[in-house]
């Protein structure tokens, strides 16, 4: 059953009935290849095979039609008359009236008909004659259908004959059909002349949806999903023979056809339908087959200029020759200049040699690049090229890379660098700076691969600033190893460029970045740490802060005060602050040490400022693509949220960085965060993940210590106290041979007097805890001293309890820890409420408070059960100020914190601790969540006005 085709089969009919009265006409059904010619063609046949005497109204004469049928070919065009021959002789074999038929003029033809088609004839004008005699004697007893399909491939011999035929057939009851398929050469009107002489011109049109559904229907037996159905009918843009093809195809593959697989449609590229364009593209002449390759090499959507200029065509060939492919349904121009399918793609790619692919790929790019096209035009076409690049195509390919970064795509930009790098010589200075440039990118996605590739460069970078470049180029906190010594490269490097008569305006910050990094991969030498107070006393009081190489140092320097407890918690805190003022809020840090800072201020219980700072840096890790640092900053966050005691909310970031990443690059930071989230949250599993040990190529004993105490977490979870005393002990051990003497960094004999406690063992419970809670006390964080003093109110008894949990409660109050204060004042209710009920009823009050603000819903549930149903009502969020009102609303509408601060006539620093105090009150952690928790509590104005009351007052305003 043909579909969409009665308008074409009723004039085919009209002129059927027309020619059985003695009208006879010439059917033309041309069409691009599979739109169908041949099915309407063969159908004009069973109309004529149909078609009675009765039937005919006012005939005089028996007028049944006489179907004959021939199909030329392009082999057959040597055979003269060929096609005619395949029209003829089944009736000289069959007809009973084959002597009457071949009578009189037609005589000759007989013996044409009955000769051997292979022997050597000539074409004469008599044969000619006599065949033209015998169609006409014929149609005095019937009517000839005469149907030829394909008549451009016919032979010059029926051309001639068929031309002279249809000139004939107006007053006689002969009808001629014929197909004819665009775009071939052989089918230009000069060429078959008996075209312009067609009475009837059937144009079959693709088909609609409509009947592609009904389609579906008859070759997969079941209804197609609308999803499915447009997306056979866009692949296949309603060509028959290509739907139909694609159908068989989806049955060979067992697609059924439902929504879920309608983007499988658009791979597929059925192995018929891929040959039948192959040969015909292979009968193309060579303009129309080089513009054919052109469009494939410069894709969907090409210029037309440039399009003719790399074909090597003027403007009218290269017209010419898009009408040509267009006529054979090859392109398409409704929606922009393009290939009408992947068939059609794979065909193009099989008739162009590599190297022809290769050469059109360097003049695209060539041409592209001389007419300003943007450089990630011009790089694809050079990623597409296995040949040679020359100087200026690499550094195209760099050009391409950097827009590539600058738009968010690294992955992108280290396919340009490493195809530049491809063609670069062994040994030479260039393939050191592709190295670099490469592993620079790498770094956002594939850290260790990018250090493989710093050691690769390494030893070929012509200076000691180079080298220094490329060193700091590493991302610290990444994982990853060498073959080579970092260590060693870094003091070599270090007393090169020192030694160095270069003096570019970046050698001193360049030098203090190298030092950073030395003495950071030196934190494990209690020699190195000792010496930590005397080079931040060179500093100065105030150390300098405009430079970045200055800031990393002085981080590091933190850091390792931190480790060794040599400065206090609020020395230490004050100087991360004054950091953190001076560091822009960007992705760039986490290549840097300050990922240190997070750490330093968490240890110090000091982490004000860096909720804000951490989400526009993570907004501008997102944007630029950056996996790693993405990665890296959720597990700052995750951090800052573990030091206000948010656990649930850390413990979903420090999942997540480690999710966004592969599972070799984890970086050592974010496996910092998930390990101490698995402390705080007591769950082990978490790590299960995790490699260990977790390698990186800056490595101290932090790390090792706190898996250790993973491993006496899980035997003590295991009921086996003894061997999780051990491991807790081990951990404390070797941090100490380290010089890590800072409890808030592994708290190992925190655990061990815990375990200890529960085994029976009070004295050395005691003693454990004695020496923690000096420990806690000599550092000064809040967080670390009020959690210790918990731990000795629950070794030493009820008799000490409620004096230390009253100071540890105190304690914390300067602390943002809010898990731990909500603890604290729970055991402090639990310690005084058989004597003074009204401070345990205070204490529970609060601690319901806190832990709900916090988001823990066990710690609430205990202090409202200890409260009583009656005696606690639900507490509502914190009333925010007008100023925390006012700063809220800016941030939800997209302000940077400077923006609010510029606005409002304020601080940044005021800014940082307004939202701060916003994220504590609405019990969320960031920007992300601030819109919904004004929004829940009604407090967010979509006009934007400032809510009535107290007013942010500008500085310098009394």
């Amino acid at each position: 059953m043909l579909h969409e085709r009665q308008n074409e089969l009723k004039v085919a009919a009209e002129a059927l009935r027309l020619a059985v009265q003695g009208s006879g006409s010439l059917v033309v059904i041309s069409g691009p290849p599979g739109i169908g010619k041949s099915a309407v063609l063969n159908e004009i046949g069973e109309l004529a095979t149909r078609l009675t005497v009765g039937s005919v109204a006012g005939s005089a004469a028996p007028a049944r039609p006489l179907v004959m049928r021939a199909y030329a070919a392009p082999a057959e065009r040597d055979f003269p008359l060929g096609v005619a021959r395949q029209l003829l002789e089944p009736v000289v074999k069959s007809g009973p009236f084959v002597r009457r038929w071949c009578s009189g003029p037609a005589r000759p033809a007989l013996a044409f008909l009955q000769s051997d088609p292979e022997a050597p004839r000539q074409h004469t004008p008599t044969t000619t004659r006599a065949l033209l005699s015998m169609v006409e004697n014929i149609s005095h007893d019937r009517t000839p259908v005469l149907l030829v399909d394909d008549l451009h491939w016919a032979d010059e011999g029926t051309l001639d004959w068929l031309d002279d035929l249809v000139q004939q057939v107006a007053h006689r009851r002969i009808l001629v059909a014929v197909t004819v398929c665009e775009g071939e050469p052989a089918a230009e009107p000069p060429v078959i002349r008996p075209v312009a002489a067609a009475e009837y011109t059937l144009l079959p049109a693709p088909l609609a949806a409509t009947s592609v559904d009904a389609l579906i229907l008859d070759h997969l037996g079941a209804p197609g999903d609308a999803e499915f159905t447009a997306a056979c009918h866009d692949v296949t843009r309603g060509n028959p023979r290509y739907l139909v093809s694609l159908l068989q195809e989806c049955r060979t593959h067992g697609i059924a056809p439902v929504a879920a697989a309608a983007p499988q449609v658009a791979g597929l590229v059925p192995p018929a339908l891929r040959r039948r364009l192959l040969l015909s593209l292979r009968e193309q002449p060579p303009s129309v087959l080089a513009t054919a390759r052109a469009l494939l090499i410069l894709g969907d959507d090409a210029d037309r200029q440039v399009l003719g200029e790399l074909a090597g065509l003027d403007p009218v060939d290269r017209d010419d020759s898009l009408r040509r492919l267009r006529r054979l349904g090859l392109i398409t121009w409704q929606d922009g200049l393009r290939l009408a399918h992947r068939a059609v793609h794979e065909a193009i790619e099989d008739v162009t040699p590599p190297a022809e692919r290769n050469r059109l790929h360097l003049a695209a790019a060539a041409l592209l690049r001389y007419r300003g096209s943007t450089p990630e035009e011009v790089g694809g076409h050079l990623l597409a090229t296995t040949a040679p690049l020359d100087d200026d195509a690499v550094a195209a390919l760099r050009h391409a890379a950097g827009t590539a970064m600058h738009r968010g795509a690294p992955r992108t930009a280290a396919r340009y660098l490493r195809r530049a790098l491809r063609d670069a010589l062994p040994h030479s200075k260039a393939r050191a700076r592709l190295l670099v440039e490469l592993a620079t990118v790498e770094r956002s996605f594939a850290p260790s691969v990018a250090v493989r590739h710093i050691a690769q460069a390494f030893p070929l970078l012509p200076s000691p600033l180079a080298r220094a470049e490329a060193l700091t180029a590493l991302t610290p906190v990444s994982p990853g190893t060498t073959l080579l010594s970092l260590g060693d490269l870094l003091r070599q490097t270090a007393q090169e460029l020192a030694a160095s008569e270069e003096l570019p305006a970046d050698r001193g910050s360049l030098e203090l970045r190298l030092e950073a990094r030395l003495r950071y991969l030196c934190e494990n030498d209690p020699a190195v740490l000792a010496s930590t107070l005397d080079r931040l006393a060179s500093l100065g009081e105030r150390p300098e802060m405009s430079g970045s190489g200055q800031r990393e140092l002085l981080v590091t320097l933190l850091h390792s005060a931190t480790a060794s407890a040599t400065l206090t918690a609020a020395e230490v805190g004050a100087l991360a602050r004054r950091v953190l003022d001076h560091e822009p809020a960007s992705a760039a840090h986490v290549h840097t040490m300050l990922p240190l800072m997070v750490s330093v201020a968490l240890s110090a219980d000091s982490v004000a400022g860096l909720p804000p700072w951490l989400d526009t840096a993570l907004q501008d890790a997102v944007r630029r693509g950056g996996r790693l640092e993405e990665s890296v900053i959720l597990s700052e966050q995750a951090l800052v949220l573990l030091a206000q005691g948010r656990l649930t909310a850390a413990r979903e970031r420090a999942v997540k960085a480690c999710s966004v990443v592969e599972t070799e690059e984890v970086s050592t930071l974010s496996a910092l965060a998930l390990v101490m989230v698995t402390l705080r949250t007591r769950e082990p599993e978490l790590i299960g993940s995790l490699p260990e040990p977790t390698r990186g190529l800056y490595e101290n004993c932090r790390l090792p210590g706190l898996f250790t105490l993973v491993r006496g977490l899980k035997a003590e979870q295991q009921h086996e106290p003894g061997m999780a005393v051990e491991h807790f002990l081990d951990a404390g051990y070797a941090l100490e041979r380290s010089g890590w003497r800072n409890p808030m960094l592994a708290p190992a004999e925190y655990w061990a007097a815990r375990a200890l406690h529960r085994m029976g063992e009070v004295n050395r419970a005691e003693q454990l805890s004695a020496q923690h809670l000096e420990q806690a006390r000599a550092w000064g964080a809040p967080s670390g001293v009020g959690r210790a003093l918990a731990l000795q109110a629950t070794v030493t008894g009820k008799a000490t309890a409620p004096r230390l949990l009253r100071e540890a409660a105190q304690v914390l109050e300067g602390s943002a820890d809010l898990h731990a204060r909500s603890m604290v004042l729970l055991q402090l209710a639990e310690a005084v409420a058989s004597r003074h009920a009204a401070e345990a009823e205070a204490a529970l009050r609060t601690s319901y408070e806190l832990a709900v603000e916090c988001g823990a819903p066990q710690v609430a549930a205990r202090a409202q059960e200890m409260l009583g149903p009656a005696a606690v009502a639900v507490t509502a969020p914190a009333r925010l100020t007008s100023a925390e009102r006012m700063v809220a609303q800016m941030a939800v509408q997209g302000l940077t914190n400077q923006a609010i601060a510029d606005t409002l006539g304020v601080s940044r620093r005021a800014v940082e601790k307004h939202l701060t105090s916003c994220y504590r009150k609405m019990s969320t952690s960031g920007r992300s969540g601030l819109a919904d928790a004004l929004e829940e509590a009604g407090l967010l104005d979509p006009a934007g006005e400032p809510p009535p009351g107290d007013e942010i007052r500008p500085q310098g305003v009394v």
